[in-house]
């Protein structure tokens, strides 16, 4: 499995500017609320309200922590042989499957999977969560989302039908 992006660009991890501003967007609003429950909280403890050094500790912590999400979406790809690649890539549909994601487009020997979220949540779908799988005659190559493409590869790496798993630096 290794990462499609070269070292240097792997430290911006953002793809694209609509990820950048949804996840600032939903850190921060999540942040927000969450501070003013603990500071109402405390105040109807009795207690006085927030320092500022509260609530830039818990800024600073909760930024670097959501950091994580985009992170996993950073596109990876693993090279696979199978014996059986038509049943490798159905074993791979319901993996996919158990993790939200659903078949989008199919073409050929193509089959593009995006992550299924509930319409009040389309604006966290993104489009780099995607995952392709393409079967090219024995060889099945699985691009898309780390956190999709490691699962998968946790999953089938020690299938009978795989004969070679490619690289495994995850």
């Amino acid at each position: 499995m290794q990462c499609l992006l070269p070292r240097w660009r792997q430290v911006l991890i953002f793809q694209s500017l609509r990820q950048l501003l949804c996840h600032s967007v939903g850190t921060l609003a999540g942040v927000t609320v969450g501070l003013m429950i603990f500071n109402g909280l405390l105040r109807l403890a009795g207690q006085g309200p927030l320092h500022a050094d509260v609530i830039a500790g818990t800024l600073i912590g909760s930024l670097a922590g959501s950091l994580r999400a985009p992170y996993e979406v950073l596109p990876f790809r693993w090279r696979l042989t199978a014996a059986y690649p038509g049943i490798v890539a159905a074993k791979a549909t319901a993996i996919l499957a158990g993790i939200k994601y659903q078949p989008a487009e199919r073409a050929g020997d193509r089959i593009l999977y995006r992550l299924a979220v509930p319409w009040c949540l389309s604006w966290l779908a993104w489009r780099e969560s995607a995952v392709e799988v393409r079967v090219d005659g024995p060889d099945i190559t699985i691009t898309g989302a780390h956190v999709a493409v490691r699962r998968l590869h946790q999953a089938l790496q020690d299938d009978p039908a795989v004969l070679r798993g490619g690289e495994s630096d995850i």
